[in-house]
């Protein structure tokens, strides 16, 4: 019986690698068995790391932003206080010359209160330097003006610019009495200005705030001062009194009574003859404008007048007065040949149309050409090319001119030779007392020698009328005749001639 082989013999070491290699497959098993565990923690792990750098870059963010929005807001805040402190310079500082304003000024009036004094300062002539050299150059001058205000005037507690070219300095009390002369010196030096040398002078109005009043009636107080300084001539001062409000007072009403009367047709026309020397023929009438208010006294032409022209009101009055003129002279003239006077306002000349709307008021009343005599002033004529070119279409037509006053303005021979004349009216100065006889002589020569008819104005006696006729004068007016009367009155006049001081008592 054969011996069974016995078993490969077993090598050293193998039972040792076989339990490793089960150690190793159970490790393996085992961690493969744990690695969804730790699958799992870690990105347990990952999404936390991941959550905290996300809070971490949230915060960065916010951080960052609110760190611009700190800086924008400063910024903001930056410029909106630079925009306040823009606003309120520019409405308490004048931005040309760095002088208090207008509205700075009446706020310190207000504070400062009672016992105050105000020196309210105009540049004479500004407007006529601005508009030759510029606005640029006007505001250099306003600061050198500024300037010189400063170095004068160093005592004023407060200098200001109100307006375009006016200045103003106050003192919580009384102002200096040299005060506003320092200010006006100042000025009378040359300025240098756009590589030119200009001049110019100023007025002003000087007030004291006594008793309690506002702001706003002390500006208005000294600035009647200051208009009754340029009235007056220009370079010199005016203190404030109560006089001084009365007169504009007394301007308000008149100038609302002249808007009511040009309205409801308070006005009337008087007229006054001229005559002829020679035999005391009327040969025109002088129309002259009258306002007796319904219910009042008349007020004269050279109270009302003045206040038309500073508002405006002349030009229109000037119209009304030529178109009554020449309806109510239409029968005068047809009847006796009478001609009319019509005086003519420089504003009333310078109107565009001036010549359509004199052809109207003749065409309107009837009357021809040759029947109407404008009359105007020897500075409105000379100051204005234009307007004498309009008098010349006119006196082509017919019409005829007149220097009024002759002998108060310019009286130049080169001007008679060349402006639009027709009637010399000689001004009653020449015959006030006694006739001046040289000056009418070389008057009445010069009129001849231009072939200009002559009316005396103002004669009222018979001696200056016998002088005058015994000169060649050849027409006159004036009270001897008659005084300006209504055209009721004035047609029997114009039915035959007038004695000399027949008419003295109308």
């Amino acid at each position: 019986m054969r011996r069974k082989p016995s078993p490969r013999p077993r090598r050293p070491g193998a039972g040792r690698q076989g339990a490793l290699l089960a150690a190793v497959w159970v490790a393996g098993a085992a961690f493969l068995a744990a690695v969804p565990a730790m699958a799992r923690q870690f990105s347990s792990l990952l999404a936390g790391a991941t959550a905290l750098a996300a809070a971490g870059i949230a915060v960065l963010l916010v951080r960052h932003r609110a760190r611009r929005l700190t800086r924008s807001l400063e910024r903001s805040s930056a410029r909106r206080r630079g925009l306040e402190r823009a606003l309120r310079d520019r409405a308490t500082r004048d931005p040309v010359t760095g002088l208090a304003s207008r509205a700075m000024l009446t706020a310190l009036l207000h504070d400062i209160g009672p016992g105050l004094s105000v020196v309210l300062l105009d540049l004479d002539g500004f407007k006529e330097i601005n508009d030759e050299l510029g606005h640029q150059a006007g505001d250099a001058l306003l600061v050198q003006v500024a300037q010189r205000l400063r170095a004068a005037l160093p005592d004023a507690d407060v200098l200001a610019r109100p307006g375009d070219d006016e200045f103003a300095a106050v003192w919580r009390g009384p102002a200096p009495p040299d005060a506003a002369e320092r200010a006006l010196a100042a000025l009378r030096a040359a300025f240098a200005l756009a590589g030119r040398t200009v001049h110019l002078t100023g007025s002003a109005g000087v007030v004291v705030a006594d008793g309690q009043r506002t702001s706003a009636e002390i500006l208005r107080d000294a600035d009647l001062a200051l208009e009754a300084a340029k009235g007056g001539g220009k370079d010199r001062t005016v203190w404030f009194d109560t006089g001084l409000r009365t007169a504009a007072d007394r301007h308000r009403e008149l100038a609302a009574g002249l808007r009511r009367a040009l309205r409801e047709g308070e006005f009337e026309l008087h007229y006054q003859p001229v005559v002829r020397l020679s035999d005391g023929r009327v040969t025109a009438v002088e129309a002259l404008l009258r306002w007796h208010p319904p219910g009042g006294e008349a007020i004269p032409p050279g109270v009302f007048v003045p206040v038309a022209e500073a508002i405006g009101l002349i030009v229109p009055l000037g119209w009304w007065v030529l178109a009554r003129a020449c309806a109510q002279a239409r029968e005068w003239h047809e009847r006796s040949g009478i001609s009319v006077t019509v005086n003519v306002a420089a504003h009333q000349l310078r109107e565009p149309d001036f010549v359509e709307r004199v052809r109207a008021a003749l065409a309107a009343g009837g009357l021809p050409p040759t029947a109407l005599v404008l009359e105007v002033t020897e500075s409105a004529l000379v100051a204005d090319a234009e307007s004498t070119a309009r008098l010349d279409v006119l006196r082509a037509d017919g019409v005829r001119v007149a220097i009024d006053d002759f002998g108060t303005g310019y009286s130049s021979l080169a001007y008679l030779v060349h402006l639009p004349v027709d009637v010399l009216k000689v001004d009653r100065t020449f015959i006030a007392t006694s006739v001046d006889t040289t000056l009418m002589r070389a008057i009445l020569q010069l009129a001849g020698g231009l072939s200009l008819q002559t009316v005396a104005e103002g004669v009222e006696t018979e001696e200056q009328a016998a002088t005058l006729r015994a000169l060649g004068c050849e027409h006159a007016q004036g009270y001897l005749f008659s005084r300006p009367v209504p055209p009721d009155v004035l047609e029997p006049l114009l039915s035959g001639g007038l004695e000399l001081g027949a008419a003295r008592a109308r």
